[in-house]
């Protein structure tokens, strides 16, 4: 099984894909790795990092292939054997892209539409010191993209966990959600 986690920076993803790791001993990768080798190997293609609003498009034919070859390797007579992938990259429109293809896949979206600028100095390295405009305005694009990518899941028929109105319990929920496929 290959457990895909989407949704906007600082939404929770790699925490859920430690959690996925500890407590279910699946393995994983994030995306960031695959678009930081696109980015610098294939400029040509246009993947790179930032909180562009297209930057999920480019990386989607990239990261259909790298989930394709993940599947490839993992062994199907064991229900155990999985692959946790998470990153912003992974969207609902990359999802579908790749279950097209048969591909067993586990999919949930996280998001915080309550996201602010003191949640985000929890990990003050993140933004490298950054001043209080930009934390505003960071906060502010991740709440949007939360709310993109939650009407996004609901057309799509993808699962959204808010964890804005409680950040541990979504963890868990979402947690839930993803093993259901074990």
């Amino acid at each position: 099984m290959i457990y895909l986690i989407g949704g906007p920076p600082r939404a929770g993803k790699s925490t859920l894909a430690h959690m996925l790791l500890e407590r279910a001993g699946i393995p994983g990768c994030p995306t960031d790795t695959l678009v930081s080798m696109l980015q610098n190997a294939a400029p040509q293609h246009g993947v790179r990092h930032g909180t562009h609003p297209d930057k999920a498009a480019p990386a989607q034919p990239f990261l259909v292939e790298f989930l394709r070859a993940v599947a490839d390797g993992l062994d199907p007579s064991d229900p155990l054997d999985g692959y946790v992938v998470e990153g912003d990259i992974v969207t609902p429109a990359a999802a579908t892209a790749a279950a097209a293809h048969g591909l067993p896949l586990a999919t949930v979206f996280l998001g915080n539409t309550a996201l602010t600028a003191d949640d985000l100095r929890i990990a003050p390295d993140w933004l490298g010191g950054a001043d209080e405009a930009a934390y505003e305005q960071v906060a502010a694009w991740v709440t949007e993209q939360s709310r993109t990518l939650r009407n996004a899941c609901a057309a799509g028929g993808h699962v959204y966990i808010e964890l804005g109105a409680g950040y541990e319990q979504g963890l868990e929920r979402a947690y839930s959600v993803l093993m259901e496929h074990a």
